[in-house]
């Protein structure tokens, strides 16, 4: 990685930002956790949302904006939501084991 070594410059605002990104984050993917949970099958569950929030991502009209700006931001949603589904199958996991 480029700047591994490096400490990176982030203003105040930006923390804040990340901060707030990454709670909502934590929170989205335990309310996921706690719905998938409930469902008859839990797995099929998260699979079959994934999926339907994958195509919304791809298909949700965003306001004018340059292509690559719009592929950056698709990009975005989609990694986010990926990550809210590995952590929802580990924290599945976990709990199963213990």
């Amino acid at each position: 990685m480029q700047h591994q070594d490096r400490l990176s410059f982030i203003t105040d605002d930006q923390a804040e930002q990340m901060g707030a990104d990454v709670a909502m984050q934590f929170m989205l993917a335990t309310l996921f956790q706690l719905l998938s949970e409930m469902a008859d099958d839990p797995r099929g569950f998260r699979t079959d949302v994934h999926s339907e929030l994958t195509d919304l991502v791809a298909s949700y009209k965003l306001p004018p904006m340059p292509e690559d700006t719009e592929r950056k931001v698709r990009a975005a949603a989609g990694k986010i939501l990926d990550g809210i589904m590995m952590r929802s199958f580990e924290q599945n996991g976990v709990r199963k084991s213990s």
